[in-house]
């Protein structure tokens, strides 16, 4: 019978990174380093640029300010109120003049149309005949020349004339009747005297 030795010394086996391993790590681990440094050094320049063109922005801003500051200010015309008070003055007068005028200009614009229908609505059936009518001033002045048959006609026509709306309120400072050769009465009607406005 043979002797066997079933024991065997063991051999220790190797765990752990081997040494190029670590080396590589160590060479990863520096150009992280390496990179990071240049990142940090990139960025601590960009704020330093950024720095220097605040500061040039600043030391601008405080020169211009000192410009400014330097300026004197501006003094109100002690002439102005006067000249304002006149201006305002020479509205006024403007305003009531154009407020005149368009008061003109709307008389004007009615036309003597209403007054001729007056006289047309309230003239007699026969009798009496109109033969000059003379209106001026937008119809204000009214001149009536005419002959009649009868002189009782006359206050009766006088009288009609009274209830036209057109001629109502209107005043005759002038009336004249003269008997014609014919026998008929020439008659003058006027708004105004014959002496204040000759043209009557």
């Amino acid at each position: 019978m043979k002797n066997v030795n079933l024991y065997q010394p063991e051999r220790p086996s190797r765990r752990g990174p081997r040494p190029r391993q670590l080396l590589a790590a160590l060479a990863a681990v520096v150009l992280l380093m390496s990179l990071h440094a240049a990142w940090s050094g990139w960025r601590l320049a960009d704020a330093g640029r950024a720095a220097e063109r605040a500061e040039q922005q600043a030391r601008a801003a405080e020169a211009e300010l000192g410009a400014v500051s330097g300026l004197a200010m501006p003094q109100a015309d002690p002439t102005l109120p006067a000249q304002l008070a006149e201006q305002e003055t020479t509205n006024r007068h403007i305003e009531r003049l154009a407020a005149y005028l368009a008061t003109l200009d709307a008389q004007r614009g009615i036309g003597f149309a209403p007054t001729l229908a007056g006289l047309a609505e309230r003239h007699p059936p026969s009798g009496l005949w109109l033969t000059r009518i003379r209106l001026a001033d937008g119809g204000e002045r009214l001149g009536l020349q005419g002959l009649a048959e009868r002189q009782t006609l006359l206050p009766a026509y006088l009288q009609s004339l009274g209830l036209s709306a057109a001629l109502a309120g209107r005043t005759f400072g002038q009336f004249d009747v003269q008997r014609e050769g014919d026998g008929l009465l020439r008659f003058t009607l006027s708004s105004r005297k014959e002496q204040e406005n000759g043209d009557e």
